[in-house]
């Protein structure tokens, strides 16, 4: 039986991981690229909006894999500067029916877990195992959800400044370097506790550029020295 062909949209996904494995600075030690789930389809969120009152807006319906898995771990080689990166998606369509994902820290407060029970993970770090993530906060009557961000080293959550769309972009910018997120976040990168966070970002926007000339980090750089 033949395959499901991949969409314009989800070939250039797979060009992301090719042009991981392909860059000789970079080893890429996991990866995954399952086939195309028939079960992720457009039909997901009209059951969503029936069963849970939850209307996804028609943008995001557009801007999705339905691969079954589609995930990468790798790092930089020597002589390039050390970097690494992780990105693990779940298919929209499928994200939206998956349980919350549990807090289990008692760092996070009531409020922080009430507002977790919404939260449905879209992309996530599997192969390293942080337990950092990324999630998409399901109400009813919003139908473009605000993204989230967990962040394991502070074991806090994050509202970030995208919706699922402009997350997908930039996640093609950054390959999932770890705590590229933070760009997009009110977190404190001046302050002590987000030294590492801030000196690794420094990283990414020296380095990517390098890597993958093609692509414009402008905007990027200019948020994080607006952060610094």
């Amino acid at each position: 039986m033949e395959l499901e062909k991949p969409t314009p949209y989800e070939q250039g996904w797979l060009r992301i991981l090719d042009a991981l494995r392909d860059n000789p600075a970079v080893d890429v030690m996991n990866e995954v690229r399952l086939d195309i789930d028939l079960t992720a389809e457009d039909t997901a969120f009209d059951e969503l909006a029936e069963w849970e009152g939850v209307e996804i807006d028609a943008d995001l319906r557009a801007a999705y894999i339905r691969f079954a898995q589609l995930g990468v771990q790798w790092r930089t080689v020597a002589p390039c500067p050390e970097l690494t990166g992780e990105f693990h998606l779940t298919p929209l369509p499928l994200a939206v029916h998956e349980d919350p994902p549990e807090f289990t820290s008692p760092l996070f407060s009531d409020e922080r877990r009430l507002l977790a029970d919404k939260l449905r993970v879209i992309d996530d770090s599997p192969f390293t195992g942080t337990g950092s993530f990324t999630a998409l906060r399901l109400q009813p009557g919003v139908g473009n959800p605000e993204v989230w961000f967990s962040d394991h080293r502070t074991n806090s959550l994050w509202l970030m400044d995208v919706d699922y769309c402009a997350y997908m972009d930039a996640l093609r910018l950054t390959k999932g370097v770890f705590d590229w997120q933070h760009l997009f976040t009110d977190a404190p990168l001046d302050d002590d506790e987000f030294t590492g966070t801030a000196a690794d970002l420094r990283a990414m926007l020296d380095v990517l550029p390098e890597l993958f000339p093609t692509h414009d980090y402008t905007d990027l750089r200019a948020r994080l020295e607006a952060r610094l």
